[in-house]
């Protein structure tokens, strides 16, 4: 008989001190509840402290993420190794709320259109972060006036649950239906992965959903870091930019 399939698999970029894996996975296996887990941690090579970690939390599988490269490609290896029936990206300065877990993997469960859920995130001092968002026009991927380009989403707010066009922070779960109707991430992409992605899964006829009722902590700011490893280049936002607008037309944000 086939070994059960996992509810979720979780990807864990670890780009800081071993101490924010620690305290992201502890808040995971407490709170994960009747959600079943693998768990992938992607860190630089160099990482010397991985035996204390796998040693609290076994079953825990590292990916290298070598010098220069960003965390798109690691994320594919780790799709590509997976078996959970959803795939949940997350950055180590993120931390799930009691309940997180189950409510992303109960809703993708009841709707079965819905590709794409996030929860509603707050960062450390309790401000509210606005994830669900509008497609934005092509420049203002190139001067974006926050964090991320594109409005947040029509009738986003605190308490708000609803569609998206896409989500843009941790916490990114996608089904794997919907990796095996698109493929996986665009490799070319380290900062605009997320939004290529939910262009792709809106495009083929995909939902994308943020729930009021699965909360974390966490920031954009954070999350985008991560993506990029802590570099801000101009010419990377602009290359990107650029190969989006070559494949897709976008809406005015």
């Amino acid at each position: 008989m086939a070994e059960p399939r996992p509810d979720l698999t979780l990807c864990l970029a670890g780009c800081g001190p071993p101490a924010a894996a620690r305290r992201f996975l502890r808040a995971v296996h407490d709170t994960a509840d009747h959600v079943s887990l693998e768990i992938f941690l992607i860190c630089r090579a160099d990482r010397r402290d991985l035996a204390a970690l796998q040693a609290e939390f076994p079953g825990l599988a590292v990916l290298a993420l070598h010098s220069g490269s960003y965390v798109n490609g690691a994320v594919n290896r780790a799709i590509a190794a997976s078996r959970g029936r959803y795939f949940s990206v997350w950055d180590d300065g993120a931390k799930v709320a009691g309940g997180c877990l189950p409510a992303l993997v109960d809703f993708l469960d009841e709707v079965p259109d819905a590709g794409i859920a996030g929860p509603k995130l707050r960062d450390e001092r309790g401000e509210i972060q606005q994830v669900a968002r509008r497609f934005p026009s092509f420049f203002s991927l190139l001067a974006p006036s926050g964090p991320l380009p594109g409005r947040p989403a029509a009738g986003w707010h605190e308490f708000a649950g609803g569609e998206a066009d896409w989500f843009a922070g941790p916490g990114l779960t996608m089904s794997r239906l919907l990796l095996e109707d698109i493929g996986t991430i665009h490799p070319g992409l380290a900062l605009y992965w997320p939004l290529e992605l939910c262009l792709r899964a809106r495009r083929a006829g995909w939902h994308v959903h943020y729930l009021s009722d699965a909360q974390a902590e966490g920031s954009l700011t954070a999350w985008q870091q991560s993506l990029t490893g802590g570099r801000q280049l101009w010419w990377r936002r602009l290359w990107e930019a650029c190969l989006l607008a070559a494949t897709w037309r976008f809406r005015q944000g």
